[in-house]
């Protein structure tokens, strides 16, 4: 797939495009980029994904929500939906006040010379959000494209939106969050080196350094599966997930300046010693087995992990 940062004239000659950020490409977001893509087998074009890196509250209040997708995930399942090329927009100032129409002509028309554009049912663009699925059939009437807007998707009665599942990724409901989303919930960052408390008790774990912005679940003790990003072992392996402030080492402070306490996330790969220091690690949370707490001691703290262990091996055995 080609992907694009910089909008520039006759980048595509001839497209279907799927508008919109697509945080999570859950199923209502799928809809509309399965129907570019067979837009453009139907019109001789090259079926493309228009999206911005960074979600666009951040600037225009000041707050984006945190992702369920990074940038480098969304562009993987565009990808895998069949998506050609991907232009990646910057939300800038001078973005932010094209009206609708500029925005139209100038982005989707003079670059990418859409004849369809798919959206989903409540999409709005353009200066002060005016743009919406009615406008962009009046533009398509003297511009010569067509316009498909998406109707809305539920999951089990549930209508399914990008907030939906962050609500319940936060309150731990991480099977209907998958269901939602279509896949396991997961995050992905480096691998940092800790302090090496896991190895020393004998469950060594990689220190995983989320993507900025992106969602973490809440404090406690997950189990999941873990894969390497890039290169050749794509293997996922079964792991136990550690997310907090390690109480039996230390008391929760606040770094100078901070405003909550330094939680880390920490994946034991159950049957893996590999050093993958440095790498990109996604991490998928299929279930939460407890709340982090306080021991009494180093060896109450393994007899813990020890039943963590065994108990994501028996919560999740089909998908071993």
């Amino acid at each position: 797939m080609e992907v694009f940062f910089e909008p520039k004239p006759s980048l595509v000659d001839r497209s279907a495009i799927a508008l919109g950020f697509f945080d999570g490409v859950h199923p209502g977001h799928q809809v509309v980029i399965k129907k570019a893509v067979d837009e453009a087998r139907r019109l001789g074009g090259r079926a493309g994904v228009v999206t911005f890196r960074d979600h666009p509250r951040g600037l225009t209040r000041g707050q984006a929500p945190l992702l369920l997708s990074v940038i480098e995930e969304r562009l993987e399942l565009f990808q895998n939906l069949g998506v050609e090329f991907a232009l990646v927009l910057t939300f800038s100032e001078e973005l932010c006040r094209l009206s609708p129409r500029q925005y139209v002509e100038t982005m989707l028309l003079d670059c990418l010379g859409a004849k369809s554009i798919s959206v989903g049912h409540n999409h709005h663009f353009g200066r002060d959000r005016e743009g919406d699925a009615d406008m962009l059939r009046s533009i398509g009437s003297e511009r010569d494209f067509v316009v498909h807007a998406a109707d809305m998707v539920y999951v089990d009665g549930l209508e399914v939106s990008s907030s939906r599942i962050r609500d319940l990724v936060i309150g731990k409901n991480l099977d209907l969050a998958s269901r939602l989303l279509s896949r396991p919930f997961s995050l992905r960052g480096t691998i940092v080196k800790g302090d090496q408390r896991g190895r020393t008790l004998g469950f060594p774990t990689a220190n995983v350094r989320p993507a900025f912005n992106q969602l973490v679940p809440p404090p406690g003790v997950y189990a999941g599966f873990a894969e390497v990003v890039g290169g050749t072992d794509h293997e996922k392996r079964l792991c136990v997930i550690n997310i907090g402030v390690r109480p039996t080492f230390k008391n929760p402070e606040l770094s100078p300046g901070a405003l909550e306490p330094n939680f880390t996330v920490e994946a034991h790969l159950l049957d893996f010693d590999g050093d993958i220091y440095d790498r990109v690690l996604k991490v998928e949370f299929h279930k939460h087995l407890r709340d982090e707490r306080k021991f009494d001691g180093l060896d109450s703290l393994k007899e813990q992990i020890t039943r963590d262990c065994q108990l994501a091996r028996h919560s999740l055995p089909c998908l071993i």
